[in-house]
């Protein structure tokens, strides 16, 4: 029976897909080389977790700030991402400064350890602990590239994702216990599930929708999931930054009122988001701008609700399994993704 490149790229997917689930696993169990386990011990048992001190410590956290960036600049000049896209050196100079990032990063987190006396203040420790979050990276950038699942174009909502479903058990139990010690009413449970189930479902919606227009002509065949997972992350690094001048100039009032620094968050939030969506209508052919721009209309709005929704959220329910509105929507996005691609794989099979 031949197998067709379509099929054997579908097998290629899965398989690099379980090779990223067994590596990122393997990595957020393994402790940094260096790493006094004695002392550890008792940093483990307030943060909840070895991840804090494993070789995935950094997670994707360099790889994704600097696609970031890349996205942020293929908006603004679209003419310079397409012409430095036909060339080998970008990708080159990206990599690099990937792994530069990672250095650098690293050196900070290692410095912050040994200041909690939990690594040696060597020379040889440093380095050793820098070259093993290098090469974690290293693997990243090569997983990033490796895999491509339909319509998200490069595997970093993956590798993102795979970190955040490993959390979600210890979580919910956290959550649940909660709930039976007092500390949190049950209704606040009821009411963070419920919110979750609409959540999910607005998310799903959105994905037939951008899927069915991505597939007209004259669209780049990531974009309708692009426009759906990035202008979320990019407002919330810009609100990051934003957020910055109220703390500076309002330190008491924030201090006084937590609940101030949250409703600043989600204003700037949801006056950013409708902004980068429409950076991706702009992307889109003139013709075909009057047919997508209620599609998009009704994305912004959704991702709005979603954000400011789960944010506000937090306010009310203080429990750990609580999501932020991006990262539901990166997780329900590559669960969809996914599954699409193992019912497409069934059906070659039979």
């Amino acid at each position: 029976m031949m197998t067709t490149p379509r099929r054997d790229h579908r097998r290629y997917t899965i398989l690099m897909t379980v090779l990223a689930f067994i590596i990122i696993a393997a990595c957020m169990r393994l402790p940094i080389p260096g790493i006094d386990l004695i002392p550890a011990s008792l940093q483990l048992a307030q943060s909840g977790g070895m991840e804090r001190l494993s070789l995935f410590a950094l997670g994707t956290v360099p790889l994704f700030s600097l696609l970031a960036l890349v996205e942020l600049v293929r908006l603004m000049a679209p003419d310079l991402t397409e012409r430095l896209g036909h060339a080998g050196w970008p990708r080159l100079l990206f990599g690099i400064a990937v792994l530069l990032l990672t250095a650098l990063q690293g050196y900070g987190v290692l410095t912050a350890f040994v200041t909690m006396g939990l690594m040696a203040d060597t020379l040889g420790a440093m380095a050793l602990g820098i070259a093993a979050f290098v090469g974690v990276s290293a693997l990243l950038l090569w997983l990033n590239d490796a895999i491509r699942l339909p319509g998200l174009g490069s595997g970093i909502w993956l590798l993102m994702t795979i970190p955040m479903f490993s959390r979600v058990p210890r979580e919910i139990v956290m959550s649940i216990q909660t709930v039976r010690s007092g500390i949190m009413p049950p209704w606040h449970l009821w009411m963070l599930a419920g919110a979750v189930v609409v959540a999910v479902a607005i998310v799903v919606a959105l994905n037939r929708l951008l899927l069915a227009t991505g597939r007209d002509d004259g669209m780049r065949q990531d974009t309708p999931l692009s426009v759906l997972l990035w202008p979320p992350f990019l407002a919330g690094i810009a609100t990051g930054y934003l957020m910055v001048v109220p703390i500076i100039l309002l330190p008491a009032s924030l201090e006084t009122a937590p609940w101030l620094a949250t409703a600043m968050h989600t204003v700037f939030m949801s006056v950013l988001i409708p902004l980068f969506v429409y950076g991706y209508f702009r992307q889109l052919p003139v013709d075909r701008r009057a047919d997508m721009k209620p599609i998009l209309t009704v994305v912004a709005l959704a991702q709005v609700l979603l954000c400011a929704g789960l944010g506000l959220l937090h306010l009310i329910v203080f429990a750990p399994a609580a999501p932020t509105g991006p990262a539901l929507i990166v997780c329900v996005t590559v669960v969809l993704a996914l599954r699409r691609i193992l019912v497409s794989s069934r059906r070659q099979t039979r």
